[in-house]
């Protein structure tokens, strides 16, 4: 059996965002272990930038971690969605604005060894307002920010959001705003 090879799958939790997953899998010597992970279709995350170069970062509650963290607006994807989709759903609803011009920046491995999940992220511009709709579940503050401003928030912050992070390094990769 080749290495790495996938014997089996058993689902531990399902739940609508997620699911904990046991893999049954050959080892690199061809003994069987276990792997267990956490089985996400994905993530999306944005950089709006308005007309005038400024950007739209979110300070949003994190239930979990106890505390505010400012973030770009970033969202969960279903099985079988479309990042690009998601993507404008999120800015939409996080942020309260709709862009007409999406690029690509790339993708990531947010939780490496943990789980499966890429992150897409895109930048958005030709932004116009359209109101926020946020979830229940959701408390997020929108601020415009000079783009080097957001880039002190996100990473000046006691605990800075890894995926705003990762999507600031795809962006100054791209050159697209150079």
């Amino acid at each position: 059996m080749k290495p790495f090879s996938r014997l089996s799958t058993e689902v531990i939790v399902d739940n609508p965002w997620h699911r904990y997953c046991r893999d049954r899998y050959v080892h690199r010597d061809g003994s069987e272990g276990d792997y267990f992970y956490v089985d996400m279709p994905g993530s999306c995350g944005i950089i709006p930038v308005l007309a005038d170069g400024r950007t739209v970062l979110l300070k949003v509650q994190r239930y979990l971690l106890g505390s505010e963290l400012w973030e770009f607006p970033i969202g969960g994807m279903q099985a079988g969605e479309d990042a690009l989709t998601v993507a404008k759903k999120e800015l939409a609803e996080e942020a309260g604005y709709a862009a007409a011009r999406w690029d690509a920046l790339g993708s990531f491995a947010p939780y490496k060894g943990v789980s499966n999940e890429r992150c897409h992220f895109f930048l958005a511009r030709d932004l116009k307002e359209c109101g926020q709709e946020l979830e229940s579940s959701e408390a997020i503050e929108v601020h415009l920010l000079s783009l080097a401003e957001a880039r002190e928030k996100v990473l000046g912050q006691e605990l800075p959001d890894g995926q705003s992070m990762a999507g600031l390094m795809l962006l100054e990769r791209s050159g697209l705003l150079s």
